[in-house]
């Protein structure tokens, strides 16, 4: 349709423009109709060629600029169409790549990452002692010593029948917890990607509890040791628990208060973890801000 129209505005302004040209001829060789308005008719006549071309000149510019607003149009309607091809690519790849972290979360080998840190995180949860100690070796600096004093509340939750037993096994472990906290910082960090990550299971009740402890001993820990702060790198973990959280639809952890009250009647925490009642005493979390 657009070039049937092109090509009728050209038809329709050449024969108005011929048509006028033609009626300027006839006129000027028709000596009784101008005779008495000039001595050389035939001169004027040939002179009209100069009108005509002027306007086949500015019928071309008319045309020109009808075309180039055609081609803008043309243009607008393209961009679009690419615009939301490539919003339906992205969403694709979007969709994608949690869906490849949800197989990497479901494989065998994952499986053992989060056994691994299990092994590190209930005992965790049951003395505060060896908390202070997995989180102590996130830092390169001033980290605490694996301590005999706290097996007997470990014991309480490890499948290990001696200390020295549980020592084998338990630098494996946390390197593997250091595997899951990566995963779970990948995962988060997928850029508008919340409303897909809500709808995947991703076990995140079991782990946000002591997520939340973990990234909030960090931030306690870095900030009161100049040490720490000298020679490690910047804090990214409770940041990664909060855009979790707000992918759950969640309130993120904004006071000691909150946290203490997550954790103290925990089902999973108090009962089965044995939760080390050091944890429930908020002045171990009164430096946290939000």
């Amino acid at each position: 349709m657009k070039r049937k129209t092109t090509l009728l505005l050209i038809s329709t302004s050449s024969s108005l423009i011929l048509g006028l040209w033609l009626g300027a001829w006839y006129v000027g060789t028709e000596q009784g109709v101008i005779g008495e308005f000039t001595t050389q008719p035939l001169a004027d006549v040939f002179s009209s060629i100069n009108a005509l071309f002027a306007g086949f000149a500015f019928c071309g510019v008319i045309l020109t600029v009808y075309l180039q607003i055609q081609e803008l149009q043309d243009t607008r309607e393209v961009l679009a169409e690419t615009a939301k091809a490539n919003n339906t690519t992205a969403e694709y790849a979007k969709e994608n790549a949690i869906v490849e972290l949800f197989q990497t979360y479901c494989s065998d080998y994952f499986q053992d990452v989060k056994n691994s840190s299990m092994n590190v995180l209930i005992p965790a949860m049951a003395s505060r002692g060896y908390f202070d100690f997995v989180v102590s070796r996130f830092f390169v600096a001033e980290q605490l010593p694996l301590s005999n004093e706290d097996w007997p509340r470990i014991k309480l939750v490890t499948r290990s029948n001696t200390f020295e037993e549980f020592t084998e096994s338990e630098q494996h472990d946390r390197y593997k917890l250091d595997e899951l906290i990566n995963f779970f910082t990948i995962l988060a960090y997928q850029k508008d990607a919340g409303d897909v990550i809500a709808r995947c299971d991703f076990s995140y009740s079991w782990w946000r509890p002591m997520f939340w402890m973990i990234a909030i001993a960090q931030e306690l820990r870095y900030e009161s040791n100049p040490v720490i702060q000298k020679y490690g790198t910047a804090l990214y973990f409770k940041e990664v628990v909060k855009m979790l959280d707000q992918a759950y639809k969640l309130k993120p952890i904004e006071n000691s208060s909150e946290l203490v009250e997550l954790i103290k009647d925990h089902p999973k925490l108090s009962r089965q973890y044995q939760l080390d009642e050091l944890h429930t005493h908020p002045e171990r979390w009164e430096r946290v801000t939000s």
